[in-house]
């Protein structure tokens, strides 16, 4: 082992243990379960799933709602990934205050290409996935004004959501009282309901909530995002009464009611509450998500009783999805860790290697080591270390040399990616290596002016390296960025 690598890992170990317990503290908080996931929405029609609220686990989606997890509902199938497409330009207007609408009409208008609404509702989602609201918001806009396609009750509900994020609550209620009332349907309610919820305007959303139910409105959505509120509220007692409410109106509970009981039970540290929801999953776990079982093996464990709490981590890792779920993993290697059950934490780590690609395990590798060195396992940390150190720089090398090749071979019609020209200057910045940085700019200057995200990786580059950046800020400055905070913080060291 190189001594740089050793001398890593003897940090976190050493030193009276400091720097190894925040960064534990740090894994343990990204990986475990929080008190209470988001409910899940039932998929509507023309509708784009909202994935910055998707739940940890599968379950029967729910009435009322416009976005769902991806893994949960039907959606738009992918824009196909084509030499030129929509996608493509819109992905390369990477700056999220750039206006959308050059690229929009130049494709539909001056070219007169064709896009049809579940290619625009795709481009939307990969928008939303970046956080690029406000595009997504003006895509979802020059949909229906200017092409002047169909707006559907799942646009409408969608958009709420876009609008608070970019404008703020009051505009999207503005929004919601502009709609003619053949598009005011259940799941438009229950978008404002939840915008009402994330907002915290408890008042507001209890009005809200009575107007729904006496419309007939008020499925298991909406009693969930109402128990939400409360719990997040701190009004522990009005978590319960409303679920007797919705047991008093017929309505079925489902996962997300299931997870919100055993928080709100956690808050109180009612054990025996919480023993009784294992003893009614016992004949019926299908309200049951790894979330629900993994929270309560969690506060069971820390009240001592850990043979329950084994059994509930068990019982979590079988509702674990098909697919890879890094966060229920990092969740149990860390749990088992505690437990002190070594071999459990390699099988963990081995089925979770399993089920993903090499190249999807690298923020998984800083919980494996971190749980290696809580165990005292020195040589299996350094073992973990020197396994993602091969795999981790050999893939970012390749795509770096890859994305270099793509800039060098094109036309100036070409619209290059900049998601691989931003994780090629990562992998530079992470290599000090300032002149191969330089080169992958200068070649994408050919294509397309430079962004702030791109001089940012240029100016990881030169801080990492320890290179003077006046000239490279003058730069900026002339092709009209001025500094800002995120510039600050890479001048003063804090990202990297």
């Amino acid at each position: 082992m190189l001594p740089h690598r050793r001398g890593l890992l003897l940090l976190l170990r050493g030193g009276g243990g400091g720097l190894l317990r925040r960064l534990s503290v740090a894994v343990e908080e990204a990986v475990s379960p929080s008190p209470l996931p988001p409910p899940r929405r039932q998929p509507q029609e023309d509708s784009v799933d909202d994935e910055e609220t998707a739940s940890p686990s599968p379950g029967k989606p729910q009435e009322g709602s416009v976005a769902a997890e991806e893994r949960a509902s039907p959606s738009p199938p992918p824009p196909r990934r084509k030499k030129d497409s929509l996608f493509r330009r819109v992905a390369a207007a990477a700056d999220p205050r750039l206006p959308l609408s050059p690229v929009l009409e130049q494709w539909c208008l001056a070219e007169e290409r064709p896009i049809a609404k579940p290619e625009i509702q795709s481009i939307i989602k990969y928008l939303c996935r970046r956080r690029r609201f406000s595009q997504a918001l003006q895509l979802s806009m020059w949909m229906t004004e200017r092409l002047h396609l169909h707006l559907s009750p799942g646009d409408v509900a969608y958009r709420l959501e876009l609008i608070t994020k970019v404008h703020g609550l009051d505009r999207a209620v503005e929004y919601f009282d502009s709609m003619p009332d053949q598009l005011k349907q259940q799941q438009c309610y229950g978008s404002l309901l939840k915008c009402y919820a994330e907002a915290k305007c408890v008042e507001k959303a209890e009005e809200l909530f009575q107007k729904m139910r006496g419309m007939g409105m008020a499925s298991s959505y909406a009693y969930n995002v109402m128990m939400r509120l409360y719990l997040q509220d701190g009004q522990v007692e009005r978590v319960h009464s409303m679920h007797r409410t919705m047991e008093e109106s017929g309505i079925v509970a489902d996962v997300f009611t299931t997870d919100t009981l055993v928080a709100a039970y956690v808050v109180a540290e009612d054990i025996e509450a919480i023993e009784k929801v294992l003893e009614k999953a016992d004949s019926c776990n299908d309200l049951m998500t790894w979330h629900s079982y993994a929270t309560i093996g969690k506060v069971l464990m820390q009240s001592g009783m850990e043979e329950r709490a084994l059994q509930a981590f068990q019982e979590s890792e079988k509702k674990i999805a098909k697919k890879s779920n890094r966060v229920a993993y990092g969740f149990l290697l860390t749990m088992y860790a505690d437990l002190g059950m070594n071999s459990e934490v390699d099988r963990i780590w081995d089925v979770y290697k399993s089920k993903v690609p090499a190249s999807a395990c690298n923020s998984m590798y800083m919980c494996r080591i971190s749980v290696l060195l809580k165990m005292n396992d020195i040589v299996g940390a350094e073992k973990a270390y020197e396994e993602w150190e091969s795999k981790h720089v050999g893939q970012a090398s390749k795509a770096a040399d890859l994305t270099k090749k793509a800039l060098a071979s094109a036309s100036n019609e070409w619209t290059p990616d900049l998601t691989n020209v931003l994780m090629s200057l990562n992998y530079f910045a992470e290599q000090k290596n300032v002149e191969a940085a330089e080169e992958m700019a200068s070649l994408l200057q050919r294509l397309i002016t430079p962004t702030r995200d791109i001089y940012h990786g240029l100016l990881k580059t030169y801080v990492n390296a320890g290179k003077p950046v006046s000239d490279l800020l003058d730069r900026m400055k002339k092709d009209g960025m001025e500094a800002d905070e995120e510039t600050e913080k890479i001048l003063a060291g804090e990202v990297h």
